[in-house]
């Protein structure tokens, strides 16, 4: 069911009324349809084998300090590996945004009175 006109000069005042006593919060009502733009996601091949490499160094690391014996080199070269190896997996886990981090509206911009009659269409066809 549609609105009446009478119903939707109604909430055309209500919009009106609330952009002239609070603009701070009409404007932050009609921007909340805003989204983060989501870059397209692509992993580099340069940036997967340096991540490879850097967790393969990372794993021989530990070894080779075991294979010299001293306990305090020993450790420092297992704590060195194991950053080095979250470093590398970090590498080829975490994609590259080609987009960076812009905003744009979801929807082309519509009215207060236009998004409502959308939700009650919704609403009327569920």
């Amino acid at each position: 069911m549609a609105l009446s006109e009478q119903d939707r000069q109604i909430l055309e005042q209500l919009e009106r009324e609330l952009r002239r006593e609070d603009p701070h919060l009409a404007s932050t009502l009609s921007s909340q349809h805003r989204t983060p733009v989501r870059g397209k996601k692509s992993y580099s091949p340069r940036r997967v084998g340096l991540g490879v490499a850097l967790a393969l160094a990372g794993l021989v690391l530990p070894i080779v300090g075991i294979s010299i014996g001293l306990l305090w080199v020993t450790v420092l070269l297992g704590v060195a590996g194991f950053a080095l190896m979250v470093t590398g997996v970090l590498f080829i886990a975490v994609p590259t945004v080609e987009n960076g981090g812009v905003t744009r509206p979801s929807k082309p911009q519509s009215s207060f009175m236009e998004r409502q009659q959308q939700k009650w269409d919704e609403r009327k066809n569920r």
